[in-house]
């Protein structure tokens, strides 16, 4: 977390550009309570939780810390068993070859609907 933070802050444009500017640090379940109080004051926003639920079977879950508009309405709260079982699942997974979560395809999503209002209202008239 603190290498993307160090990162993200020669990497954002400066303060009077109009360049949108858009990130997203992502949390496999893996941080500590401890991290993620430090996360959010780093990162100076909330975590949103992910769910990928399956009829009423939860498959997965990740924690979003981002500035991307319309993804603050994705919120859910994990019970402690769900996240226990989850957590689990992690390990497992993480011995396997890492692949990108599909869960975060759908933190992406409002983006194209940002870019779509964002280039509609740019047109001239």
């Amino acid at each position: 977390m603190f290498q993307f933070h160090r990162i993200l802050q020669y990497a954002r444009p400066r303060q009077d550009s109009q360049k949108p500017f858009f990130w997203i640090f992502m949390d496999n379940l893996l941080l500590t309570e401890d991290d993620q109080v430090t996360t959010v004051r780093f990162l100076q926003t909330e975590a949103v939780t992910l769910q990928d639920v399956r009829g009423r079977v939860l498959q997965n879950a990740v924690r979003v810390w981002s500035n991307i508009p319309g993804l603050k309405s994705k919120h859910s709260v994990l019970t402690p068993k769900e996240e226990q079982s989850l957590q689990a699942q992690v390990r497992t997974r993480s011995k396997l070859p890492t692949q990108v979560n599909p869960l975060v395809k759908t933190c992406l999503l409002p983006l194209r609907e940002y870019f779509k209002c964002f280039s509609q209202n740019s047109l001239p008239l």
